[in-house]
């Protein structure tokens, strides 16, 4: 179902689509712009798994938006360039809002962005961006698919008929009848495929004439290029992948910059962002000197900020190194020890540098969020839920603060209280068959197991017994579900027994 690029005086849908995924009137560019706003923010504290989360919420309200789309990319990339292979979806699909195919496409782009380099990563982000109409979108995606598929050795003809179909969606009918053509070489037999191709060079020559009536019009392409060398360190600045030479260039256009402004801090910000983003360690040092400096100058909050979050990252660096001679030597003691050590202090900084944080940005409730996961990671679980309690007052975050509350109080052995935060986590969910739900009702499950066993009630056991059957018919082989299932069966004979 296409969602955008209608014809003028088309119906404009209202509410609910149909398949889950809202008309033209459930969506809300307002919305959109409030989660944007968050993510550039966050992507530069260099929370980039929070922050490409928060892109994709705004996607949800905004599917067509290039800056979110563009914003998405560029802290995913950040994210799995820091992580390296550590790097995963799983966290960051676990907080996303959108719905049928609107949840689809968010977790096709997902997909995508940790594998750039995946021809069918690729394929299915492009489909998905085509299934909601996203012209732009699609092309984007489309092109980047179809090099891919001009690498491989053994071309398949279902590859290039999908492009075709996704190029169509995105009237972008010459590439259309690019792999058209591609797809009836491999098959020359097929007649409705040939047919097809002829309908798209058709409409290629349409749009071609059109272009070509109007391309020489004040206003029109030509005229909105004026400066060639400023156009080309933009587009730099805003492309989708970013080769070496680009991040080099775009460092050395930067450093220009802040060396004519060095009081400007808009210009060291973006001087150390151009650093950070190429990467190099020395780059890294280079950027918090740069932070380090600016805050000891203005005394803005911000800066001490940025500074305390490229530290993090270098520490990260760090604790990947050690984790790789840790895997090429895992009989040794003294690494082991250094590892175990560094993540120690790692942790310790983050919680120093969340409280910071928490205590310059009272309001914002997205980073008492993060420091209550850090303390319920460290075992602080009591600290950890008074700020879950307080995140959870944000709506946009309640829905994933729920299911770190439940597990905090399961932790401290309050299986009650777990037991009510599982079940209200549960009803935020809409699709039963995902990861996250997978993960909730176990908890649920092992909160009323827990219930069952020290009140020896009855009720919760055979609660417990009925969800391990829904998550046994899900998923047979998900962790210990059998053998917590005979346990369960155990416990319900010897307490009727």
């Amino acid at each position: 179902m296409a969602l955008f690029g209608k014809k003028k005086g088309d119906d404009a849908g209202n509410g609910d689509g149909g398949d889950g995924t809202p008309g033209n009137g459930g969506f809300s560019p307002e919305k959109a712009r409030v989660f944007f706003d968050r993510a550039k923010t966050t992507h530069d504290t260099l929370n980039y798994p929070y922050a490409a989360q928060l892109w994709l919420n705004g996607l949800a309200q905004d599917p067509s938006s290039i800056e979110g789309f563009q914003g998405f990319f560029n802290s995913i990339q950040a994210y799995a360039n820091e992580e390296g292979k550590k790097a995963n979806g799983k966290e960051i699909g676990k907080g996303l809002s959108g719905q049928g195919q609107i949840l689809k496409y968010q977790q096709a782009l997902l997909n995508w962005g940790l594998k750039p380099t995946s021809g069918s990563a690729t394929l299915k982000a492009a489909e998905a961006s085509a299934g909601l109409g996203l012209t732009e979108i699609t092309t984007i995606l489309g092109q980047r698919a179809m090099q891919f598929a001009r690498q491989e050795e053994k071309p398949k003809k279902d590859v290039w008929v999908k492009l075709l179909d996704i190029f169509d969606q995105a009237d972008a009918f010459d590439l259309a009848v690019e792999a058209g053509q591609t797809a009836m070489n491999l098959d020359p037999s097929d007649g409705n495929l040939a047919a097809r191709v002829k309908e798209m060079l058709a409409s290629s020559a349409i749009k071609r004439g059109k272009f070509e009536e109007t391309k020489g019009q004040e206003g029109g392409f030509r005229q909105s290029i004026r400066d060639a060398g400023k156009q080309q360190d933009l587009e730099a600045e805003d492309a989708i992948v970013k080769t070496g030479d680009v991040k080099d260039r775009l460092v050395a256009v930067k450093k220009k910059e802040y060396e004519e402004r060095p009081d400007d801090q808009p210009t060291v910000e973006a001087y150390a962002r151009a650093l950070l983003d190429r990467g190099k360690p020395q780059d890294e040092l280079k950027a918090l000197l740069l932070f380090k400096k600016a805050f000891e100058e203005t005394g803005q909050f911000r800066m001490r900020q940025r500074q305390g979050e490229v530290q993090l990252r270098i520490d990260r660096r760090m604790i990947r190194t050690l984790k790789a001679q840790a895997a090429a030597k895992p009989d040794d003691e003294k690494i082991a020890s250094k590892l175990a050590d560094a993540i120690k202090a790692m942790q310790d900084k983050q919680v120093e540098e969340l409280k910071l944080q928490v205590e310059n940005y009272p309001t914002n409730m997205g980073i008492k969020f993060e420091l209550g996961k850090i303390l319920h990671e460290k075992g602080e679980h009591n600290e950890a839920i008074g700020l879950f309690q307080k995140a959870e007052e944000d709506p946009q975050h309640r829905k994933a603060v729920l299911r770190y509350k439940a597990e905090a109080f399961h932790a401290i052995g309050w299986a009650a209280e777990a037991i009510d935060t599982y079940r209200a986590a549960l009803d935020g969910v809409g699709d039963e068959g995902s990861e996250i739900a997978m993960e909730l009702r176990y908890g649920l499950l092992t909160a009323l197991q827990e219930k069952a066993d020290g009140d020896r009630d009855i009720g919760a056991a055979e609660e417990a017994d009925r969800i391990a059957s829904q998550i046994a018919m899900k998923r047979f082989d998900y962790r210990d579900i059998v053998e917590r299932r005979q346990a369960i069966k155990d416990l319900i004979k010897e307490l009727r027994a």
